[in-house]
Order: structure tokens, then sequence, then C-alpha cells
């Protein structure tokens, strides 16, 4: 369809593409590149998390603000999955050494961190607010009710995460998609 429409006189940098994720992009730009592929602009490949990011740097001072972070002069910092991790582990290793968070819980540490980052991520996707996830997670558990208060562990690391990054104009991926779905 993309070669169909620059075939057609459609100038490839009024096209935008959105694949899954990025490995999926790959024959799309042999496609692109191919020889005999028709001239004329570049088309823009990018995920959904892409674009979110895009927008988010272009339309940084507009939204800042609204958005709720502290320093909404200053440039935003985007995190990646591993920076996520880390900035994860500075909040919650105290919580888990200090204030018994997740004691019940025999996962290694950096598999939950990874596992309430993907929380948020999957609220974001899904357009719910992050202050749910608690309260979604609870309603879903079947097993013994007993380990429902790991559902409050997990919120009280995904709020103090989200206060940090709102603080110091961090921007991870579920961040990056609810100002996109919310704001732009």
């Amino acid at each position: 369809r993309m070669l169909a429409l620059l075939e057609a006189g459609v100038p490839g940098d009024e096209l935008l593409l959105l694949v899954p994720q990025r490995t999926l992009a790959e024959p799309y730009y042999t496609a692109i590149h191919a020889p005999e592929s028709p001239s004329g602009g570049i088309v823009t490949v990018l995920t959904v998390g892409g674009l979110a990011q895009r927008m988010v740097d272009l339309f940084w001072p507009v939204i800042a603000e609204k958005a709720g972070f502290e320093f909404p002069d200053e440039l935003p910092s985007f995190l990646t999955l591993e920076t996520s991790q880390y900035y994860m582990a500075h909040l919650v290793q105290p919580l888990l050494d200090e204030e018994g968070l997740f004691d019940s819980v025999t996962i290694d540490r950096n598999r939950l961190y990874s596992q309430i980052i993907d929380n948020l991520n999957k609220a974001a996707v899904m357009g719910f607010a992050h202050t749910e996830i608690a309260e979604r997670l609870k309603r879903a558990w079947v097993g013994e009710p007993g380990q429902l208060r790991v559902y409050d562990d997990v919120q009280t690391c995904v709020d103090k995460f989200r206060q940090f990054c709102l603080g110091h104009n961090l921007l991870d991926f579920s961040l990056q998609l609810e100002i996109f779905w919310k704001y732009l």
C-alpha cells in the first residue's frame, strides 16, 4: 500500500507508517530504499511509542506545565527501558529494605522492578490512569486474599516513580504515551 501511494504521486514525507515494533519496520525500509522505489521524500516509519516521543519532544513547551512537570522550562530526558529500571530500582530498593514492601514476593529484584514498569506501560497503552493499577489488579486476582497487599505495594512504587519522573523531567514509555493521549 505504501509503495502504491508513492507510485500514485503521494510525497513520501506526507506518509506516516505505524508498526507495532521497530523490528517489523525492516521490510518497509527495504522497500523504500530499493532502486526501483519511487523517489520524492522519505516515508516516516514509527511505532506508537516513537510517535509519542517525537510529539512530546516537539510540543514540550506547550504541554510540560499542564502535564505537571516541576521544571517545564527545562528540556525533558526520555528514558529507555534500562534507565527506567535503574531509576525504579533506586526508588524501590529502600522501600524493600526499610519498609518491607513485597516481603512475600520471591522473584529476583530486577524482575520485580521490570514488572512494576510493565504495569505502568500496560496502563498507558490501555488508556487508564496509573493511579488505578492496584485497584484493577485486585479486581482481577483470584488467589489467596492475603496477597492483595502486594498490589498496594505496586501502587506505592508506581506513584513514587511517577512523582520522581515529574520532579526531574524524566519521561519513561508510560508517561510519554499518557501525555500523548491526554494532551496531544
